[in-house]
């Protein structure tokens, strides 16, 4: 009846005598039919039931079910159940399961180990199936970046993901099946009060703010929502905890909120007015400065209007564009404009304009500068500029009527003397024909200075065109013209510079630097000339020998009129150094002297190495 009763309540079993220490199982196992037939075979004969068990059983299977199954004894039986797949009739196989006992019979002093078999397969299927369901839901959970945990009604931790895992600085496994508050022993008592709070239904928590702090100790800024997964039993209900990491958005708003701060701080910090305006000309902004400018004062009744500031024909310049496709029209404009104050003064207003992009929206971002005074400044000085320029005009024609002018009476009264000179009887004193020599003299130098007058007239209104100008071959040609003494002599570097230039004017200088070389020369003296390029432009120096010019009198020298000789000793008009630099300043350049007492004097000047003609009619 026993095995009866076996037979009925499983899908078979078998018996398997336990051999005793250091003897061999007197009997093979015993299996009864139904572990055949169930599986849809015919039952074997008895001697061959063992084979043909382990033949049904699945290959991977069988090296398990002999280690356990077949060689156990008495002393390492045991009840764990065992799980194995058998063949069915068809070939397919099922998952069987195998729980054992210890039946000892104490009359006969013998033990069995009862093997009863269980089909499991359509349960370890749907265990599987689950599993798998799992892993995929896992992989899931596990590709989102918000935290999620799934906790039971007494607070464990059943499963989170990858993320909300990372967060407190341990592993899924060191996680899963813990307590809240063992995970996170600073929080878990707040967190396990809103666990309750929720499950009591009093109160749902949506978008709770929470700091969570990981085992590392720092702090992520979290969005917390908490649902209740329902099931059939109250005690099976599930707790989902859905976690937001918005610590890079706040800090994010955070370093937002920062340049906003900073950008107002500027704007109202700024020294000139500032405006902020959008597309449809609305007045975003405008700093204190700007209400001083204009000397208005706002009101809420009473606000400060666009046309107030800005005259409406110039708005459409500055109106900033709806896309970026549009933004060139108001790329950095500047606009002047006359305007009223607040007061109802008139004022001059500079008004620099800007395109920028505040949150996605295009604005002008306009300045603003009160130049009232410094446009009166500039309307005075160029009426200034213009009288002075009128002046020197009226003086160059002056300078050059005068001394074309006055060589006709001039060259009367030369002619006068000479006419005495030839008219005077043989008896006449000596006072009186050396009175006409020092009459004679007295005219030829005005006749000099007159010369010298009209050169220098001519140097802004001549018109000197351009012309290919090699020196190499010019100064020794001009040096020769100016019949210097036998004794001095010209040196020249090995190679001067060849180029386009105006070439009366750098004649003029080299004439007369060379006139006033050869005009204070001793004895065995000579004239060095020298080149160079410094910064752009061409540097030559011209350096005599003569009795060199004293310190103190290095700038006088180029004064209009000015020498270093007096009375009778005076051999020039003053006029050649003079000339030389007004005729260097025409290109641009500059002279200067660089001489002493005892060394001779070397006089320098620029000259632009790019052609540079001046013109200015009569």
């Amino acid at each position: 009846m026993f095995f009866d009763v076996l037979e009925l309540a499983t899908t078979g079993f078998y018996l398997r005598p336990i051999a005793t220490s250091g003897e061999q199982a007197s009997h093979p196992p015993l299996f009864s039919q139904l572990c055949f037939t169930s599986l849809g075979h015919t039952a074997p004969d008895s001697e061959d039931t063992l084979n043909a068990w382990i033949e049904l059983i699945h290959p991977d299977d069988r090296e398990e079910f002999r280690r356990h199954s077949l060689k156990c004894s008495d002393a390492d039986g045991s009840s764990t159940p065992r799980v194995y797949r058998l063949r069915t009739s068809d070939g397919q196989y099922r998952y069987t399961e195998e729980k054992c006992r210890i039946i000892r019979n104490e009359e006969r002093d013998e033990s069995f180990r009862l093997a009863v078999l269980h089909d499991i397969h359509d349960r370890r299927l749907a265990e599987q199936e689950n599993e798998t369901r799992h892993r995929e839901m896992q992989t899931i959970l596990d590709t989102i970046p918000t935290l999620v945990w799934f906790k039971d009604r007494d607070h464990r931790i059943l499963r989170v993901n990858r993320a909300a895992a990372e967060s407190s600085g341990l592993t899924a496994e060191e996680i899963e099946g813990k307590l809240t508050k063992d995970v996170y022993p600073s929080q878990g008592a707040r967190y396990q009060a809103s666990d309750l709070t929720l499950l009591q239904g009093e109160q749902p928590v949506k978008r709770v703010y929470e700091v969570l702090e990981n085992r590392d100790g720092d702090e992520l800024k979290m969005l917390i929502d908490k649902y209740i997964i329902p099931a059939h039993n109250e005690e099976d209900e599930r707790i989902l905890v859905v976690g937001t990491d918005v610590t890079e958005i706040e800090e994010a708003q955070e370093a937002l909120a920062k340049q906003e701060a900073q950008f107002r701080n500027l704007f109202e910090g700024s020294p000139l007015g500032s405006l902020l305006i959008d597309s449809n000309r609305k007045i975003r902004l405008l700093n204190s400065q700007l209400m001083k400018i204009y000397r208005i004062t706002p009101s809420p009744n009473n606000p400060i209007r666009i046309n107030e500031l800005i005259p409406e024909y110039l708005l459409g310049q500055i109106t900033p564009p709806t896309d970026s496709l549009q933004l060139k029209p108001i790329a950095n404009t500047q606009i002047e404009f006359e305007t009223t104050r607040g007061d109802g003064t008139r004022m001059r207003v500079s008004l620099v304009a800007a395109a920028i992009e505040i949150d996605g929206t295009w604005m002008t971002l306009a300045t603003f500068s009160d130049i009232t005074e410094r446009h009166q400044v500039s309307l005075d000085l160029q009426t200034k500029q213009a009288e002075l320029e009128r002046s020197n005009e009226d003086l160059d024609r002056f300078a050059y009527i005068a001394s074309h002018d006055l060589k006709a009476p001039l060259r009367g009264i030369m002619h006068l003397v000479e006419w005495i000179e030839e008219d005077m009887p043989p008896n006449v004193g000596q006072d009186v024909r050396e009175h006409l020599e020092k009459l004679q003299s007295q005219a030829k130098r005005m006749d000099t200075l007159l010369n010298d007058l009209l050169a220098y007239a001519r140097v802004t209104r001549q018109n000197d065109g351009v012309e290919w100008v090699d020196l190499n071959q010019l100064l020794p040609q001009l040096f020769q013209f100016m019949s210097p003494p036998p004794s001095m002599s010209l040196e020249l570097p090995q190679s001067l510079p060849n180029f386009t230039t105006a070439r009366g004017p750098l004649e003029q200088i080299f004439r007369n630097l060379f006139g006033n070389a050869i005009k204070h020369a001793t004895g065995g003296s000579r004239v060095r000339v020298t080149a160079k390029v410094v910064e752009g432009v061409y540097q030559f120096s011209i350096q005599d020998d003569g009795p060199g010019i004293p310190d103190g009198t290095h700038e006088r020298i180029f004064g209009m009129f000015q020498t270093l000789e007096s009375g009778s000793n005076r051999r020039g008009t003053g006029m050649g150094l003079h000339l030389v630099k007004r005729l260097v300043q025409v290109q641009g350049g500059d002279a200067w002297a660089d001489a002493n007492e005892s060394n001779g004097a070397t006089i320098h000047f620029t000259w632009p190495m790019e052609a540079k003609s001046h013109a200015k009619a009569s």
